[in-house]
């Protein structure tokens, strides 16, 4: 997720993600007692929203548009990953497509 914000707030050195580390380090350091007082339901929310504004709207929209059984495919694979497991989603996935474009 860091390399996605770094790419997205237009970081193009590898020196940013150094940098993020180690603000990452300093806040956990300084603010980690605190952050035992935030509800999980709050702390999932953030990581919710964060991953939401990672996904390339426009590129599902152009892919829905160019073929919608590829469109399938990608969002069934995502909720596999998000509701029973990362591995298993992918591998999955990985089958049906192969499957499909076998022939």
């Amino acid at each position: 997720m860091r390399t996605a914000v770094n790419v997205s707030s237009g970081a193009t050195h590898k020196i940013s993600q150094f940098i993020n580390g180690i603000v990452c380090l300093i806040v956990i350091l300084l603010l980690l007692p605190a952050f035992t007082y935030i509800p999980m339901p709050v702390i999932a929310s953030m990581l919710i929203t964060s991953a939401c504004r990672l996904v390339p709207k426009k590129l599902i929209a152009h892919l829905y548009h160019a073929d919608k059984f590829e469109c399938f495919m990608l969002l069934f694979t995502a909720a596999l990953c998000i509701f029973i497991d990362g591995a298993i989603g992918l591998m999955i996935g990985m089958v049906i497509s192969l499957m499909v474009n076998a022939s």
